[in-house]
């Protein structure tokens, strides 16, 4: 515990989490999604929305509850920059952002950069009383400097060495707020008079560091909160800064990790664009065609339907471990349907139907699909439900994408992929009959031609 005059800090330490077993992670992961109390030891953001219910809301006094990890001097989940020219009209603009951000449930406490620097005597000059005694404001300016902070002079020489000189008051002399007023100053009449008569004395809290980026000063406004969904939080405070209306030359961003997110989002459609169009080309070189693996191609997009509905269902993120996951089905999920349509396609060659090549092939690969499909999910199910982590990062996204992705492209595609193997059969027959029609005609005309020179 620690406290000044005007502000009071209460730090706790909090016990190492407990080692567990794996079935007991299990349980109690397991648990957690279904919202059932199994006894777990409470999570270090389960502490923190904890104490944040229970402190009481006292007139006057402004409480936050925030969290620093060992060896990270940023604590923040969510930052707000504020960029500009004036320093104290940006802190002015801090204000309000704060304000804003206080009214988000997720947020649990906010500070600005300004709440780093501490308390700081700021000297106002009198201009009017400068100009009626004839002193110069550099003149206040230097000699406080050179009083305080002491000044360099040249080093004074000695037969044997050389030593540092650097001109101050006494430590004495400079100790108190009333002997910084009594610094005198001569006027242009050679009279002396106090510090304290053209000047005036306020205690504020200072910044603790004025920063730049790119040329712009700016100001970062930090927001904590325990919600593992930032691009949620993101979203919200996007509505809650809507309508603010910022000075002619002032900007405002949501800091380098929304960019950073913003940059990762756009590489994982990249990426999945690719990895579709590989596995298209794949199938389309395997299958000797390039339409019916359009039907293959059909059960991706039913797999991310099912990893959304499971990250919505289960309150999961989508983040990094869940775009690696993305990708990951999308080499997956065509494999059933890629047994699926190779063996009609056979039963075609030996004289079926398409229609009894289907039905054939549906009997026969449904079974296999189901076992293929369910031993994947079950090798998955530790994953998803377990609390192993790479730098920090979950693997229970990934795990539980992957699953939602293969149940629902699963069941779907044992009624869609058959279905777009039809119409994709279709249209592969009426362009060979239009082409074949287009050819035909061109014969046919070129025979006529020949007919009628010969008759001539």
């Amino acid at each position: 515990v620690g406290y000044r005059n005007n502000w009071a800090r209460i730090r706790c330490f909090l016990y190492p989490e407990e080692s567990r077993n794996w079935y007991q992670t299990i349980y109690d992961e397991a648990g957690k999604i279904l919202g059932v109390e199994t006894g777990m030891q409470m999570s270090r953001d389960m502490v923190v929305e904890d104490i944040k219910k229970r402190i009481p809301d006292l007139p006057g006094v402004k409480a936050r509850t925030s969290w620093r990890q060992e060896g990270s001097d940023d604590d923040a989940s969510v930052s707000i920059n504020l960029y500009g020219d004036d320093t104290k009209r940006l802190a002015e603009l801090s204000k309000e952002v704060e304000r804003r951000l206080q009214s988000l449930e997720e947020i649990i406490s906010v500070e600005t950069d300004r709440e780093k620097g501490g308390d700081e005597i700021q000297v106002v000059i009198n201009r009017e009383q400068i100009q009626k005694y004839g002193i110069n404001p550099r003149v206040i300016a230097g000699t406080i400097m050179y009083a305080l902070r002491g000044i360099q002079l040249p080093k004074y020489q000695t037969e044997e060495k050389e030593i540092d000189m650097t001109i101050q008051l006494r430590e004495a002399d400079r100790q108190t707020l009333q002997q910084l007023k009594n610094i005198t100053f001569f006027t242009l009449s050679g009279k002396e008079i106090p510090l304290d008569a053209v000047a005036k004395f306020t205690v504020k809290k200072g910044f603790g560091e004025i920063t730049r980026e790119d040329g712009k000063t700016f100001m970062c406004v930090k927001a904590n909160t325990t919600s593992d969904n930032i691009s949620k939080v993101h979203e919200k405070i996007d509505k809650a800064m809507a309508g603010f209306e910022m000075p002619y030359g002032y900007t405002w961003n949501k800091g380098q990790r929304a960019r950073r997110m913003q940059e990762a989002d756009s590489n994982l459609l990249r990426v999945i664009i690719l990895s579709v169009i590989f596995v298209f080309l794949l199938i389309g070189i395997l299958f000797e065609s390039f339409v019916l693996p359009l039907s293959v191609i059909m059960a991706i997009p039913f797999s991310f339907v099912g990893a959304r509905w499971i990250l919505f269902i289960t309150d999961t993120p989508m983040d990094m471990m869940s775009m690696i996951g993305l990708v990951i089905l999308i080499g997956i999920v065509v494999n059933n349907s890629i047994v699926l349509i190779d063996l009609v396609n056979r039963f075609r060659k030996e004289g079926n139907s398409r229609f009894d090549a289907i039905i054939h092939a549906g009997r026969h690969r449904f079974r296999p699909i189901l076992m293929t499909a369910f031993t994947t999910i079950g090798g998955l199910i530790p994953m998803a439900l377990g609390n192993a982590k790479m730098i920090g990062i979950s693997y229970a996204p990934m795990g539980r994408t992957i699953i939602g992705g293969l149940i629902f492209s699963t069941v779907v595609s044992l009624v869609a992929v058959p279905w777009a193997y039809v119409i994709f059969d279709d249209m592969r027959n009426y362009f060979k009959r239009l082409i074949g029609g287009v050819i035909t005609a061109k014969k046919k005309g070129a025979a006529v031609e020949t007919g009628v020179s010969s008759a001539e």
